[in-house]
């Protein structure tokens, strides 16, 4: 217990100022976390609403005289197979003609960013998912047309990007106002937000589908997304001090080639050491989680449907809002206390997460009950702390200038890895008669390796000196120092208080100084 002289020392060097610094610093990180969250309750709502709405969409086209029955497809048991086979393909096709040119448009951005800003990045989404829900609105008014206003607005939707621009924005932003040694929480805490804004969004989503109209719900996705660009624009000042003003336009410097190979050097150009390798050997690491949390999304779907669970429909809506819930819940306590209080290294968070996603799938492949299933969602919860800590380490390798690239190779390979999912459906359906359990079998097997991967990765990471701190801790000084000797943005950064930080180290000295107050 501190010793009564300790609390009054303490207590004199509080003053007024510290605690205005303090308030201030809370209120700028809580700003950015607010408008992500509103984003993603926005794009979750949108899946929500769309995804049972293309069966109705597809009924208006096919059988534009029966309007009441495509509104009520299950009550019509003969338009309802066709109508559902259909559907399938357009459903496909929405998923390419929204991914596809989000995956090459997010390679421009990046670069763009790194020179111009973060804000415009952060508001592109939401401009084109309202101009997009505009046509889906149309599409269930006009109804000869209704396809036609579907699949424009679909290549709308991914002709401004999609959550992998904002998450590239929004995680560069928090990069450039972030000390170091809380960057892993800060971005845990962006993660969060978008699990928790999954949850909510999804929840809304059905109870706008039940109580109210479908055109209603999609208002509230263009209130939502009108809402981020409005905040985004007024209470976000930016971080990046533009040095050629000339070539603002996007339409001018966006789609500039140079900004595709600047992106992609950022894992191809040689680094001291064996930084290239460690970089590259994360980022494999991220591409394959995301392929098998989002494959195996559908494969729980079909598994937990099939006998001996035999679930309702239902009850995969309320397993997918768990799953999102608990991963916001561990971003937002147990990331901090393991990062911050206990002083584990990123990559040690990223293995704890790893194991328990691989115990989660074993539990699933053998799961003949339900409780087996919650078991194995609320064990792999903690899988929800894999991203943020490798993030976090990627954003320490690689130079200032650098980290809106990093993101958005990320991010669209992140969105690549949404199409090669798809072989655990395929595999789940070949394996069906054999052992249904296999595809999850399998992603088990791909943890391990990623497991294995992330262990070398620290293990290898040597000091150039020794002392007293772990591999991790080191290098992440050694690459502070780096910064700090001018290989960082000679564009600039602005921190939060708007003052121009010249090669990272204005900012990274008023935080420290706010952060000792």
């Amino acid at each position: 217990m501190p010793s009564r002289s300790n609390l009054i020392s303490k207590f004199r060097d509080f003053n007024i100022m510290s605690l205005y610094y303090y308030i201030k610093e809370c209120l700028c990180d809580c700003k950015v976390d607010f408008i992500f969250l509103l984003y993603s309750i926005g794009d979750a709502l949108l899946d929500a609403v769309l995804r049972p709405n293309v069966p109705q969409i597809v009924c208006y086209s096919m059988y534009p005289n029966r309007i009441h029955s495509c509104r009520h497809i299950e009550d019509n048991v003969d338009i309802e197979q066709l109508v559902q086979k259909k559907a399938t393909t357009y459903m496909i096709l929405h998923k390419i003609i929204t991914n596809v040119p989000a995956l090459v448009l997010g390679m421009f951005c990046g670069a763009w960013s790194d020179k111009y800003g973060r804000k415009l990045p952060m508001v592109m989404p939401s401009l084109g998912t309202t101009f997009a829900v505009l046509l889906y609105m149309a599409a269930n008014m006009a109804y000869d047309g209704s396809i036609a206003c579907f699949l424009v607005g679909s290549v709308i939707h991914g002709c401004f990007g999609k959550t992998a621009m904002v998450s590239m924005a929004v995680s560069s932003y928090v990069v450039d106002i972030t000390a170091t040694d809380r960057r892993t929480k800060r971005l845990g805490t962006i993660a969060a937000m978008q699990f928790i804004g999954m949850f909510i969004g999804s929840l809304i989503g059905g109870l706008l589908i039940d109580s109210t109209s479908i055109l209603t719900a999609y208002c509230c996705v263009s209130f939502m997304n009108a809402l981020v660009v409005l905040l985004t624009l007024v209470t976000l000042r930016e971080t990046v001090n533009v040095a050629d003003k000339r070539n603002l336009f996007p339409c001018k410097a966006f789609c500039q080639g140079k900004n595709v190979m600047e992106s992609v050097q950022v894992i191809t150009k040689p680094r001291a050491g064996s930084t290239r390798r460690f970089i590259i050997s994360l980022f494999v690491v991220l591409f394959l989680h995301q392929t098998c949390r989002t494959g195996l999304t559908d494969v729980t779907l079909l598994f937990t449907e099939k006998s001996p669970l035999s679930w309702p429909t239902s009850w995969f809506g309320y397993l997918s809002a768990l799953d999102n819930a608990s991963m916001g819940f561990i971003l937002l306590v147990f990331l901090p206390i393991l990062s911050n209080i206990l002083k584990f290294s990123d990559l040690s968070i990223s293995i704890i997460g790893l194991a328990c996603a691989c115990i989660r799938f074993v539990i699933m492949a053998w799961s003949n009950e339900t409780w087996m299933v919650w078991l194995a969602v609320v064990v792999g919860s903690f899988g929800g702390i894999i991203n943020s800590p490798v993030r976090s380490l990627l954003s320490k390798m690689v130079q200032e200038d650098e980290v809106g690239k990093m993101f958005s190779l990320l991010g669209s390979s992140e969105t690549a890895a949404k199409f090669l999912a798809v072989v655990f459906t395929y595999l789940y359906g070949s394996t069906l008669d054999i052992f249904p359990g296999f595809a999850f079998l399998l992603a088990s097997g791909l943890y391990t390796v990623m497991i294995v991967i992330v262990l070398l990765v620290h293990v290898n990471i040597k000091p150039a000196n020794g002392g007293d701190e772990s591999p991790t801790e080191q290098t992440e000084s050694k690459m502070e120092m780096n910064h700090l000797n001018g290989k960082t943005n000679t564009n600039g950064k602005i921190d939060i208080n708007g003052k121009t930080e010249m090669n990272g180290t204005i900012g990274s000295l008023e935080r420290a100084d706010i952060e000792s107050r």
